[in-house]
């Protein structure tokens, strides 16, 4: 601080020194483009390390503008939607395809990249300011300028430590230096997540069944993709738009909550054994049913890179037969359809089989863009273009899930249908014309999903208010299908108004947070036209 004070009074004079405010402008802008809390004092803390380094190495200090403008100015976007770098958001680098990637950067809002362009002109002023020859000479001042960022660097593991966390020199809060420290250790944790699953991924399972006393012929399981549970008109949102979900017979679940809040890492917990807060991916749902006998089949329209690359594509090629839609590399077709799955249904129902089969349909549902969902159609106008589309992508699902229940009547065999949402979404933009959607984990409607089942012999349309963790699925998909192994233990009835214990889920960072304790996020249900 006492460099810029220093040098904040030119030797002509007592003229301020643009060149300050210039440097303190670009660092708070540095620290809202990375992500993190807004704050003054790590902006001076930048500003007067940005001076200290003008004054006896500008060379040094252009190369570091040049690093943190170009990193900033491309990171702003997902900052403002995302935050600052955690697991999720490195898992979900490593698993977008070049497809959702492209989709991702088209939903942001224009002035958005204007501000980016505007970082990146910043730091273009900043490096066509001329060196000085010779170098300053070293003053107390820079001593003292040096002496307050080392304090400052040390803020953050000091304050840990009060609040009973260990003392860690890592944990600065100093942005630059937090955005580095985050990228390196989530890449990491990301990398050591990928190698185990792949490890898993190829061990047999350890599955141990004790009885297989399925009730239907035929059981079908359809994940869909972020779809917030008062965004469905069948569990209580505004909307008309699911006329099938809000006349079928069946048991619909109005207070069922994801595990977490993306799609990778909410059906890894989900879908998998889960030990010690890890998925044991070799004991998954699939493979269960494999081995109490079921054929097992997947289809999906969700992109697929490799075989073991992602959580997901790690459990569907444990099925006996699997299919992508999509291959996820750059020819990957953008003009799939959910619906185009009904052909792969209809085939497998087409023939009668003796074994019990299980069906599992992963659908792009309503992932953003949703307007690239439904080609930019929708029925009501609310806040926004994306915000209308993406409620007419739910009544898309909606009218998917009613052509899968006629295939099964039609079938003629006995079956059961279960659907559910792997996670919800948070309002972005809230209030303006650009508003839209996108993956979040600090609001309760993050984990909101639907969750419905429906059978042949279901018999009338039922509401189940009894709180529901997607944690539990493992014992739910026992209880369905009848298949009893002694690693699953069913502590309660899932289908019934039997309340069950507290729910937890699991945020980005990979910490257990308490479902109650979260903020809400509610649907602004006014249309602005």
């Amino acid at each position: 601080m006492s460099v810029i004070l220093k040098e904040s009074v030119a030797l002509r004079g007592q003229s301020i020194n643009p060149w300050i405010g210039f440097y303190f402008l670009h660092s708070l802008l540095i620290n809202f483009a990375l992500g993190y809390e807004f704050s003054v004092l790590y902006a001076v803390v930048s500003t007067c390390a940005l001076c200290v380094l003008w004054r006896h190495a500008p060379r040094a200090q252009k190369i570091f503008l040049t690093i943190t403008t170009l990193v900033a100015a491309s990171y702003f976007p997902f900052g403002q939607a995302y935050g600052a770098p955690n697991f999720n958001t490195l898992l979900a680098l490593r698993s977008t395809n070049i497809e959702e990637s492209s989709e991702i950067l088209t939903i942001f809002p224009w002035y958005h990249y204007v501000i980016s362009v505007g970082i990146l002109a910043l730091g273009v002023i900043a490096l066509r300011r001329r060196v000085v020859v010779p170098a300053t000479p070293w003053l107390k001042w820079d001593t003292l300028g040096v002496l307050f960022c080392v304090a400052s660097y040390f803020i953050g593991p000091v304050q840990n430590h009060l609040r009973g966390f260990e003392f860690r020199l890592i944990d600065t809060g100093i942005p630059v230096l937090r955005f580095v420290r985050d990228v390196a250790y989530n890449y990491h944790e990301v990398k050591v997540e990928e190698e185990n699953m792949a490890q898993l991924s190829g061990m047999k399972d350890t599955w141990t069944v004790t009885a297989v006393n399925p009730k239907y012929r035929l059981y079908v399981v359809v994940i869909g993709e972020s779809a917030r549970r008062d965004a469905l008109g069948a569990f209580g949102g505004h909307w008309n738009n699911t006329p099938f979900a809000s006349q079928v017979n069946g048991d619909l679940f109005t207070d069922y909550i994801a595990a977490s809040g993306s799609t990778q890492k909410s059906l890894g917990l989900t879908l998998n054994r889960v030990v010690n807060g890890k998925p044991q991916y070799q004991d998954n749902f699939v493979t269960l049913a494999s081995r109490a006998g079921f054929q097992t089949w997947w289809f999906s329209n969700q992109g697929q890179i490799g075989e073991y690359d992602t959580a997901i594509a790690s459990i569907a090629k444990r099925a006996d037969e699997v299919q992508f839609l999509k291959r996820g590399d750059f020819e990957a077709d953008k003009n799939t359809r959910d619906e185009d799955l009904l052909k792969l249904t209809n085939q497998v129902l087409s023939v009668r089989r003796n074994q019990p089969q299980l069906i599992v349909l992963h659908l792009m549902g309503s992932h953003p863009q949703a307007c690239d969902r439904t080609g930019g159609k929708y029925n009501e106008f609310v806040q926004s273009k994306e915000t209308s589309c993406y409620l007419y992508s739910i009544t898309q699902t909606d009218d998917l899930l009613g052509k899968i229940y006629s295939q099964l009547r039609n079938s003629g065999e006995s079956f059961s249908m279960v659907y559910f949402s792997d996670h919800g979404l948070a309002f972005k933009e809230r209030g303006k014309e650009v508003q839209y959607l996108a993956h979040d984990d600090h609001f309760q409607q993050n984990f909101q999903v639907p969750f419905m089942v429906v059978s042949s012999d279901a018999t009338k349309h039922r509401l189940i208010k009894a709180r529901r963790s997607a944690n539990d699925f493992l014992s739910f998909f026992s209880q369905w299908t009848g298949i009893t192994a002694t690693q699953i233990k069913n502590s309660y009835p899932f289908i019934s108004g039997k309340k069950a214990g507290p729910v937890y889920v699991t945020n980005f960072k990979l910490q257990k947070v308490d479902y109650n304790h979260l903020g809400t996020d509610l649907f602004d249900t006014r249309s602005t036209r």
